[in-house]
């Protein structure tokens, strides 16, 4: 019995190597998910405050026309009306923006749930593994049940017939006794060879599955990040080319504002 319990502490061994493999998998799919959600967070914070700072040097802009528009309105009528359109096309650019975030938005959402899927179908491929790994291992168990228990009942019949001989036939006793013992050897050399054959495949099928497992594992995060580190330069040059639009717009704005300073000292 000392020689089966060896094994088997081995695959047990083995099983939780296995979990804590698939903990440090989940853990890189967290840190992944975690980092999409932070860009996404980033790009709506920022949009947000560019156009507030916008909105506010706008508003001041309109501020000052209306403190002026008593004494210059006819003078001012076409600049306020320049005006209105630099407003206008500032909300076009808002909506367009907003809708812009809408589709990355939406983009990052199919992106989490392929995420997702495809972290739900490797739990349940690794929960069949482990299912048919624990099949395997209590019926190899089993069998080596069957096979000591088999072996304990031989045993004790042939105890039976060796005192059923030695009242009968002491020089029979002695040949069928010589013979019971070489063949309850050999019968027992057989069965434990063939145990250790079994335990040693199937330790052997164990590590190549959990060999298999790993490499889709890593294959599949691999991929992740790669898409990760696609979007993130995606995000990046989005970013350098609104931040040239929204440049060229306060240099606009600025213009403006230089113009009608220039237009009030002349007053």
């Amino acid at each position: 019995m000392s020689r089966t319990e060896s094994p088997i502490a081995q695959e047990s061994s083995m099983l939780s190597t296995g979990k804590k493999s698939h903990t440090a998998y989940f853990d890189r799919i967290s840190k992944l998910s975690e980092r999409l959600q932070g860009l996404q967070v980033g790009l709506q914070h920022e949009r947000n405050s560019r156009y507030d700072q916008l909105s506010s040097k706008l508003k001041h802009v309109d501020e000052r026309l209306t403190s002026s528009q008593d004494s210059s309105a006819k003078k001012f009528g076409l600049l306020k009306e320049q005006l209105g359109k630099f407003s206008k096309d500032l909300e076009e650019e808002k909506m367009a923006r907003e809708n812009l975030a809408e589709i990355k938005s939406r983009e990052l959402n199919q992106i989490d749930q392929r995420l997702t899927a495809a972290l739900e179908q490797e739990q349940a491929a690794r929960r069949e593994s482990e299912q048919r790994l624990l099949r395997q291992f209590e019926e190899k168990t089993t069998l080596l049940r069957e096979d000591v228990t088999k072996e304990g009942k031989i045993r004790s019949e042939n105890e039976q017939n060796l005192r059923r001989y030695l009242e009968v036939d002491i020089p029979k006793l002695y040949d069928s006794l010589r013979d019971e013992v070489s063949n309850r050897e050999q019968m027992e050399s057989r069965i434990l060879k063939r145990a250790n054959e079994e335990i040693q495949r199937l330790q052997d099928n164990i590590v190549a599955e959990k060999r298999a497992r790993e490499e889709t594992e890593e294959a599949m995060l691999r991929m992740m990040e790669d898409v990760v580190s696609k979007m993130q330069g995606e995000i990046a040059t989005e970013r350098r080319e609104r931040e040239q639009t929204e440049e060229t717009l306060l240099k606009l704005l600025e213009d403006t504002c230089s113009k009608l300073n220039a237009a009030s000292q002349a007053l």
